[in-house]
């Protein structure tokens, strides 16, 4: 495939139903629109694929290729996305808050949002015996532009050595928290051994891209399978 092949990066965080008093309900897909995307990638010939994958330019690429991917690493993820996943045959990508890890979202709760669950060790060890890969949120959730130059290079170098400790596999992909990063940044994450990282900039991802700042599709609770699939088409065609 050509290098111009545009690759939707899928963002999603939640699956489940918003909670009272959430503050961003649009990140929680319920299970059976979650359902409904997957049987639509499987129906349309989508081939799921990693995502160190899209930036090696020796790896072949199929005709349609997608990758999924969960920020944050909510519990929710293994009772609900894992064994949707399972059932249609397609992997994903779950970025993790390493120092989080068994614990709960206190970046969203310190702007007032609802306290969610996160995955912790066994059951990210079990997604992983079920073909789960893991990658790097940082160690916090900051927004690493705001830090000093030292924290943010801690908080992105210690996310991949504790969760390549823990699963005992190499931690290869970073997504930048918030979609916050700048070049400084971007130069720690690539200083840290990172084959590729995520921003949430709105496109498909081609390999043409900096692998360091890779665009993804957000995906949001009320994108009915009819709108989930125009943004596939929209991303497949036009580049913001």
């Amino acid at each position: 495939m050509s290098a111009e092949t545009p690759i939707p990066i899928l963002l999603y965080h939640k699956i489940g139903r918003p909670p009272r008093g959430a503050r961003v309900p649009g990140q929680y897909v319920s299970p059976g629109l979650f359902r409904r995307h997957l049987d639509y990638l499987k129906s349309h010939g989508y081939q799921g694929i990693s995502l160190p994958d899209v930036v090696r330019p020796d790896c072949p690429l199929p005709p349609l290729p997608v990758v999924i991917t969960f920020d944050d690493g909510y519990r929710c993820l293994y009772e609900e996305a894992l064994p949707a996943l399972a059932e249609v045959g397609f992997g994903a990508l779950v970025f993790l808050v390493a120092g989080a890890l068994g614990g709960a979202n206190t970046w969203e709760q310190a702007v007032g949002d609802v306290a969610e669950p996160l995955l912790d060790l066994g059951r990210i060890r079990e997604m992983q015996q079920a073909g789960i890969q893991f990658g790097s949120h940082t160690m916090g959730h900051p927004r690493l532009t705001e830090l000093p130059p030292d924290a943010a290079r801690r908080e992105i170098v210690e996310s991949r050595s504790r969760i390549e400790d823990l699963l005992q596999t190499p931690c290869r992909s970073f997504a930048y928290p918030y979609g916050d990063w700048d070049a400084p940044v971007r130069e720690f994450v690539a200083e840290a051994g990172y084959e590729a990282a995520c921003t949430t900039r709105r496109a498909a991802a081609r390999r043409t891209d900096d692998p360091l700042a890779l665009p993804r599709i957000n995906i949001r609770r009320y994108n009915v399978t009819a709108r989930f699939a125009h943004k596939l088409w929209r991303a497949r065609r036009a580049r913001p």
